[in-house]
């Protein structure tokens, strides 16, 4: 009977290998020392991860209702017929009380971003007439996040719809343009 060998037979030329080379993988050691690490790392920039989640939400819902505006106006200019639409919680909705048809930038922005606020004063619909005007109450739009405390906001002012961005101050209750927004 023949001996067989379970490792290759050393022959000249050829490198031994170390005990650490033949070992491959990590110690229980190891992988405990890891594995505190990486908590403690997390558990100081997951509380940062989530404001700067909130962060974008409530900045993302600024831009998607100043986008719905602008392709609610785009719609009304290349259809040549009027639209209306209503600022609700959720975003821009359905006309409450016109009766022009809905216009094409309706989208409900708190399906995707919980925690979200929207706020106005606006009491009738907007109607976007067949050049691009608005008609309607123009005011102060503030959005905020149920974990921040800054809230931001952008004024519709009427009749060209022109939209001013900024920070929504509480004391004064109104729109303070801000330096990240020039």
């Amino acid at each position: 009977m023949e001996a067989q060998f379970v490792t290759k037979p050393w022959r000249p030329g050829r490198r031994r290998e170390t005990r650490a080379q033949q070992e491959k993988g990590f110690s229980l050691v190891e992988l405990l020392v890891t594995a505190v690490l990486l908590s403690l790392l997390a558990g100081l920039v997951l509380p940062r991860g989530q404001n700067w989640l909130a962060r974008q939400r409530r900045d993302g819902a600024v831009q998607s209702l100043l986008h719905g505006l602008e392709v609610s106006r785009a719609g009304a200019v290349a259809k040549g017929r009027a639209c209306a639409m209503a600022l609700t919680p959720s975003g821009w909705a359905v006309p409450l009380s016109s009766a022009a048809p809905a216009c094409s930038g309706i989208n409900d922005l708190t399906v995707g971003a919980p925690g979200l606020r929207i706020a106005t004063r606006m009491t009738r619909d907007v109607e976007i007439g067949p050049t691009g005007l608005l008609i309607g109450s123009g005011d102060t739009v503030v959005v905020g996040h149920r974990d921040l405390t800054l809230e931001r906001c952008f004024v519709i002012a009427l009749p060209l719809g022109t939209v001013r961005t900024g920070i929504y101050d509480n004391d004064e209750g109104k729109c303070i343009k801000h330096e990240k927004d020039k």
